[in-house]
């Protein structure tokens, strides 16, 4: 009886070390497969940084030499539509392009309905913003170096809010972007105490009060991720809407910068 007793345990014994080297063997495969994953993931989103990065200098080159024909005259209504629609296309596309491209990218904002919304807006301002530049430096070289920062910030913060959802990004989105639409008020009230023509307020144009509306939007964006933690999901339908929306504002706005449809629209000064 005592025999096969101990030969049974023998065998026992002799079946654990198999078992748990093929236990063994399946989770280095795993972790072997989770490594390659990651990299893998890492390697594309360096590789779409690179190309979102390349694609916003087209985007500021493009809006700075907004409308892209030496020249230009208001009168050629047709010319300076097609330019302000390409340039407002190339500004405003690559957010929903990168929001779809994130979404397995785990501090990522994308796919949040108030990211992609705060991403937008900030693109928006952003082209008005670089596109009214030359106009300002030859008013004030201050002025005109006012709205290329701010211009290229308002371009470069939704790239890295898209890449990464990060607290101090929406406080910085949020303060500075307030700061300026506070200062933009006080131009139109009572004017700023610089420039060629101090204390004097400037009229309220189309771009300038859509730019401060897209300032506002991000700004209640950033405050509702704040106290929120996550907007609702981003859906295509909306998604869409909001872009097409982004998209005719911006144009309408950047003819107004070249005084395209001046009974119409206010000129941007």
């Amino acid at each position: 009886m005592r025999m096969p007793l101990r030969s049974g345990l023998r065998a026992t014994t002799e079946s654990t070390p198999a078992v748990s080297r093929w236990e063994q063997e399946w989770a280095d495969a795993e972790a072997t497969d989770r490594a390659e994953a990651a990299r893998a993931l890492r390697q594309r989103t360096r590789a779409l940084l690179f190309l979102v990065a390349a694609w916003a200098a087209v985007v500021a080159l493009l809006a700075a030499i907004f409308p892209l024909t030496p020249g230009f005259s208001p009168a050629d209504a047709v010319g300076g539509t097609v330019a302000a629609t390409v340039t407002a296309a190339v500004t405003l596309t690559w957010v929903p392009l990168v929001d779809r491209s994130l979404g397995q990218l785990p501090a990522a904002g994308a796919g949040d309905a108030l990211v992609f919304v705060a991403a937008l807006s900030s693109a928006g301002a952003a082209a008005i913003h670089l596109a009214v530049a030359k106009t300002h430096f030859d008013e004030y070289t201050l002025f005109g170096l006012f709205f290329v920062g701010s211009g290229l910030a308002q371009l470069a913060w939704p790239i890295w809010l898209l890449f990464r959802r990060w607290r101090p990004l929406l406080l910085l989105g949020a303060a500075g972007n307030a700061l300026i639409v506070v200062l933009w008020g006080v131009d139109r009230i009572w004017g700023l105490p610089l420039g060629p023509t101090p204390w004097q307020p400037d009229p309220v144009g189309f771009g300038d009060a859509a730019t401060s509306g897209f300032e506002v939007l991000l700004v209640a964006a950033c405050i509702a991720l704040l106290f929120r933690g996550r907007g609702g999901t981003l859906r295509r339908v909306p998604m869409l809407a909001l872009t097409g929306g982004a998209l005719a504002l911006t144009t309408l706005s950047l003819l107004s910068v070249i005084g395209v449809g001046a009974s119409v629209l206010t000129p941007t000064e």
